[in-house]
C-alpha cells in the first residue's frame, strides 16, 4: 500500500511539473526570456523618448503660431513632450541595470532569482491598471477641457484639452504593449525550475517510478 502511494505521488508530480501546455524551463531559456524582456522595455523607453521628441518639436512650432488654439496645443505638446523625453531615456538607461542585476541573480542562485524576480514582476502587473486608469482620467479631463474651450469660444483651452487628451491615450497604447508584455513573462518565470527532483523506489525493490531534472 505504501508503495501505491509512492507511486501515485510521483506520477501527480509528474503531471504537475510536465503539463503538455506549460512544461517546465530551465536556465537557458529564462535567460533568453530575461533578455528579450528587458531589451523590449528598453525599446519602449526609447520609443516613449521619441514621442517626446516629436510632441516638443510639434509644440516648439505650434507656439509661434498666431492661432489661440495652436498656441494652447503647442505649449502643452512641448511641455509633455520635455517630461517624455526625461522620463523615456531615464527609463531606457536604467533597464540596463536591471539587465545585469537579473542576469547575475540568475547565474549565481537560480532559486532566489525565481522568487526575487517573480516578485518583481508580480508589483510592476500589479500598477498597470493604476497607470492605465489614470491615463483614461487624464485623456477624459482633456476631452472635456476641450469641450469647455470650443463650446465657451476661448480656443486656446480646446488646443490645451487636445494636447493632453491625445499624449495621455499614446501612452495609454504604449503601456498595453508593456502589460502584455510582463504577464508574459510571468507565465515564463512561474515555468521555470531551477532544480526539480523526485524519485520513487529504492532499496531492494528492483521496479519504481522515478522524475527527476537538474536545469
Amino acid at each position: 500500500m505504501r508503495r501505491a502511494r509512492q507511486i501515485a505521488a510521483a506520477l501527480l508530480a509528474l503531471a504537475t511539473v510536465a503539463r503538455a501546455d506549460e512544461p517546465p524551463i530551465g536556465r537557458a531559456a529564462i535567460l533568453d526570456d530575461l533578455h528579450a524582456y528587458y531589451d523590449s522595455e528598453r525599446v519602449t523607453g526609447l520609443l516613449f523618448g521619441g514621442l517626446g521628441v516629436v510632441s516638443a518639436g510639434a509644440g516648439t512650432a505650434l507656439v509661434f503660431q498666431s492661432g489661440d488654439f495652436e498656441r494652447g496645443l503647442g505649449w502643452t505638446l512641448l511641455s509633455m513632450g520635455a517630461l517624455e523625453i526625461l522620463g523615456g531615456g531615464y527609463y531606457a538607461l536604467a533597464v540596463g541595470g536591471e539587465i545585469r542585476h537579473y542576469s547575475t541573480s540568475l547565474k549565481s542562485d537560480a532559486a532566489a532569482f525565481k522568487v526575487e524576480e517573480g516578485t518583481h514582476i508580480e508589483g510592476t502587473i500589479s500598477r498597470f491598471p493604476f497607470y492605465r486608469v489614470g491615463e483614461l482620467v487624464v485623456a477624459a479631463a482633456g476631452i472635456g477641457v476641450a469641450a469647455y474651450g470650443f463650446a465657451s469660444k476661448h480656443p486656446v483651452w480646446g488646443g490645451i484639452g487636445v494636447g493632453v487628451a491625445g499624449e495621455s491615450l499614446s501612452l495609454f497604447t504604449l503601456d498595453a504593449f508593456g502589460q502584455a508584455r510582463a504577464h508574459a513573462y510571468d507565465r515564463q518565470i512561474r515555468r521555470f525550475y531551477p532544480t526539480l527532483a523526485l524519485s520513487v523506489g529504492g532499496g531492494d525493490h528492483p521496479w519504481g517510478a522515478s522524475v527527476s531534472g537538474r536545469f
